[in-house]
Parts: structure tokens; sequence; C-alpha cells
């Protein structure tokens, strides 16, 4: 027995010796790597092409790792209330969860702060390479890193830079308002102008050419649901120069301030100058007047528009000239000799690690592949497929998409200087709900609903005082500081 104990040792050796010396020193890194092997992560993503990266990487995370990524699809639409009801119910069931950074109040006591895990692999997730305006405003969370940015949802504004910089346009514009035409518009009030200014009826001239169709000034994507985007858009710079949703002391709303009642007025004037229908106007058929008729002379969106700025349409006139798409950050509102401007951040999506996982370290190790900087996540980024807008310094400086796309630095550098300027969304518990009352009021003003844009913000604070009293005032006052530590 002595001998064969032996002799079985010298064969182990002699076999390790030989694996050495004959180039199998992948061998032991390949083994190594299995550390999550037969583990289960699932992860909850926005159905669609959001979902596709995480398919995508699935055989690759299995060869990395050992792990199992399974994929739970959910609508954007339900996603908010179907995660929360799992995860109140602390059954573990998701690992990762994707959602819209706005919602981290309701989420907070159930995500899994990362600092630990940044700690122990010197920040190999890349959290000094994400923009502040992403890094501060979406995953910090009362001082402690809560998510990643999936997706760096933002809004610019777009305008037909073709039609600005016509000399007959520019001339008449000078004529009749007193100043040059702005390029791009400052302010709200420049916007308006430029609305009325730009309005035209079909078989009437733009830029010196017969339209073939009626064109307008500008549009918001003013449908019932998140329209309140395009309202915040305004509230935020009229409530300049300190803009607060609430009073930080005492919760008191803000939403009926003179200044939001000028914003909302702002809004309700541009509908002038609106294509017919925009009240039922989502997503698609803003970016279809825009970006595929030709048919609005400025607007605010996601950076779709932006990423496909060489798509964008001719003017609808006989022999139009060479389209140019414009691009800036959103305009602000004049306050002494100083204009405010602010870049709403908190449309994004994030994605987070959840407390009850039982899979923790894997979670995390799968963030990092998904979402760490470098290859993988620059090329999800890159392709107008996926949806998934830039972030991080990487993204923005990649020479690669500069070398895949001529052209596309005019948006990066334009969106990274619009980010300067970021200001999150009302993050606190029931923020959800608070927005929604938000979004019906606006809603009703603008159907015509309210006598006045004071009536309806009235009805808002009504209601948000009254949710405040819900979730508990001083509770909420203690969320609401956290959006700005």
């Amino acid at each position: 027995m002595k001998k064969l104990i032996i002799m079985m040792m010298c064969i182990l050796l002699l076999s390790s010796f030989l694996a050495y010396a004959g180039g199998e020193k992948e061998a032991a890194p390949a083994k190594e790597g299995k550390l999550f092997e037969g583990v289960t992560v699932s992860v909850v993503a926005h159905s669609g092409h959001h979902a596709t990266p995480w398919y995508n990487e699935a055989p690759v995370l299995k060869e990395k790792y050992g792990l199992n990524l399974n994929v739970i699809e959910i609508t954007a639409d339900e996603i908010y209330s179907r995660v929360v009801l799992e995860l109140t119910q602390r059954t573990g069931a998701y690992d990762i969860v994707q959602y819209n950074s706005a919602w981290i109040g309701d989420y907070e006591p159930y995500i899994l702060p990362l600092d630990d895990y940044v700690a122990k692999d010197n920040d190999a997730i890349g959290f000094a390479d994400l923009l502040p305006a992403f890094n501060k405003a979406q995953n910090l969370w009362g001082g402690k890193k809560v998510s990643v940015t999936l997706d760096g949802d933002t809004f610019l504004f777009y305008y037909r830079k073709d039609l600005f910089e016509d000399a007959g346009e520019k001339s008449a514009f000078k004529a009749k308002y007193g100043y040059d035409l702005p390029d791009p518009p400052d302010t709200w009030k420049q916007v308006v102008d430029l609305a009325q200014f730009f309005t035209r009826k079909k078989g009437e001239k733009l830029a010196g050419r017969t339209l073939t169709k009626d064109f307008y000034g500008y549009s918001d994507q003013a449908k019932r649901g998140r329209v309140y985007y395009w309202y915040l858009f305004r509230y935020v710079p009229f409530s300049a120069p300190n803009p607060h949703y609430f009073d930080a002391n005492t919760m008191k709303p803000k939403i009926n301030s003179s200044g939001a009642v000028a914003a909302l007025e702002n809004m309700k004037e541009l509908m002038k100058y609106s294509p017919p229908g925009v009240l039922s106007w989502e997503w698609d058929e803003l970016y279809a007047a825009a970006m595929k008729d030709g048919t609005v002379g400025m607007w605010i969106h996601w950076t779709d528009e932006g990423r496909g700025f060489n798509t964008v349409p001719p003017l609808p006139v006989e022999n139009p000239p060479k389209a140019v798409l414009g691009i800036s950050g959103t305009p602000g509102v004049k306050v002494g000799d100083k204009v405010y401007k602010y870049t709403i951040v908190d449309s994004a999506w994030v994605a987070s690690v959840v407390k009850e996982s039982k899979n923790q370290d894997a979670a995390y190790a799968v963030l990092k592949h998904m979402f760490g900087p470098g290859p993988v996540n620059l090329g999800y980024i890159m392709d107008p497929q996926i949806g998934w807008d830039p972030s991080r310094y990487s993204h923005f400086n990649s020479k690669e998409w500069r070398q895949k796309v001529p052209g596309i630095e005019n948006y990066l550098e334009l969106e990274m200087k619009a980010l300067e300027q970021g200001y999150p969304m009302l993050k606190i518990p029931g923020a959800f709900e608070y927005n929604d009352v938000l979004d019906l009021n606006v809603s009703k003003y603008l159907a015509g609903d309210f006598p006045n844009a004071g009536a309806a913000l009235d009805a808002v604070a009504k209601r948000w005082n009254e949710l405040n009293e819900k979730f508990g005032v001083d509770k909420q006052k203690g969320f609401y500081a956290k959006i700005w530590q």
C-alpha cells in the first residue's frame, strides 16, 4: 500500500511538471476563472432591444465564470410595479434589477451598496470613468454607490440648423424681432419667437423655397404619461437661480410658484406653433415628424436623434438645401445678466444588485463585465440598434466611435457639454406617484380642463402635500436631502 501511495504521488508530480513544461499554463487561470460554476444570476431587463446585450453576453459569462444568466424581460411600463412587488417580498428571486434612476427612493431599502466591492477591486467597474452628471445624480444615493448607469439617457435640444443658417431667414427674423436669429437659442423666450417665426403653411416660402407640407416651429412629446418631462425642462430653469421641487426645510411644494406657473404658460404658448394632435404624441410620433417628415423646426428628445444626426431628412421644400441637424443643451431662462440652463439627467436606466440576492458576488461580476469600461460595453453603446446611450468619459472620447461614424464627435462633444449642467429629478419614496400627479394635471391644463396654469399647479401642490403626509413629512425630508448629497 505504501509503495502504491508513493507511486501515485510521483505520477501527480510528474503530470504537474509536464503540464507546466508542455505549455499548458492557461489551465490554472481557466480553473480560477470559473468562480461561479453552476450559479444562476437572474437579471430583470427592459424588454426588447435593452435585453439583447444580456442574451448576447450569457455564453461569454458562462465561459468566463461558469455562471448561468437568467434574463427576465419586463416592459417599461411594468418594471416599476413588478420589481417593487418582488423586492418588498424579499424573495431573492432577482439578483440584478434594471430601473429608472428616479425610483431609488422606493428601491433603496432593497438595493445593495457597491462601495465594498469597489474598494476591494480598486474600482474595476469604473465609477471614476462615469460623467459626474450620471455618477453623482444617478449612482450615488446618500453618499453610497448604489447603482451603475446602464443607459445614459438624457435630453437634448434639436433644431434645423440648415434653416437657421439661411441668410434670408436670418435677415427677416432680425427685421421682425429686433435681434439676431439665435443659433442655437439660449432661452425659452427666444424659442417662442423662433417657433412663431418658422411656423408656415404649405405653399408658403421657407428658406426661399416653396413648402410642400405645413411646417411647425416647435413640438413637445405631449401625450399623457411622460409629458411631465417636457414640463420639467422648463420648470427647472424658470425656478432659477435656486431651483427646487420642495422647500428643503419644510417640504412645502414649490411646484405652484410664480416660476412654475410661467414655465407651464410657456409650454401652452408653444402649443400654438406645434402640429395638430400633439397632445397624443409619444416617442414615435415626434421622432417621425422631426426625423422622417422634416416638418418640425425645433424639439427636445432623447439622444437618438443626436446619434443619428446623419439621417435627418431634407426640409419639406422644393429643391431643399443640404439637411443639417443642430444640437445643443435645453434652453434656459435669463435672470439678471445670467442665463440659467439645466439638463435633466434622471430619465436614465441604471442597474443594481439586490440585497436579498443569494449570489451577490456573481451579480457584481456580471455588472463589471456588462458595464465596466472596455470593448464589451462600448460595443453596445455604439450600436444604434441597442439604444444604450453613452455615460462614460471613455464613451465620449472613443476614437473607435469617431472612426466608425465620421461626424459623431459633434454630437458627443455637445452632449458632454450639456451634461455639465445636469439636474436631478425627484427621488423620494413615491416619486412615481408625485410625477404622475404632475403629469396628469399638466395634461389637463394643456387640454383646456383648467382655467389657467396656476389652478393646475395648485392642484399638483395640494396632492403633493397629501403624499408628503402619507409617506411622512420628516421621512420625505430626509430622503429629499439625499438627492443633493
